[in-house]
């Protein structure tokens, strides 16, 4: 029997919606999709890469109608080249809006 214990606060959930974000100090949009989401943090994928550090306004828009799409203020953890032209971008989620 494996004995695993998990070390995050909050569980991750999968998701597959797109979202627009904008960098802080920059007025361009720029577009990404939501990988997973949890109270905390947010993984996202995007064709520009984002420097570790980064301060980015979010917006998620969910695929159903149901859900009211969340804006929210992320700061970046990592950015990591999955392959040419597409990062992944963790973030800490330091405020919903």
């Amino acid at each position: 029997m494996m004995d695993y214990a998990e070390k995050r606060d909050f569980q991750r959930m999968a998701m597959d919606c797109s979202m627009e974000y904008q960098l802080s100090n920059d007025s361009k949009a720029c577009e990404g999709k939501v990988v997973n989401l949890s109270a905390k943090g947010i993984l996202f994928i995007s064709s520009d890469e984002v420097q570790e550090g980064a301060s980015i306004n979010i917006t998620l828009t969910p695929v159903n109608n149901i859900t009211p799409p969340m804006s929210a203020d992320i700061l970046v953890i990592r950015c990591d080249e999955e392959s040419e032209n597409e990062y992944k971008i963790a973030a800490e989620i330091v405020q919903i809006r």
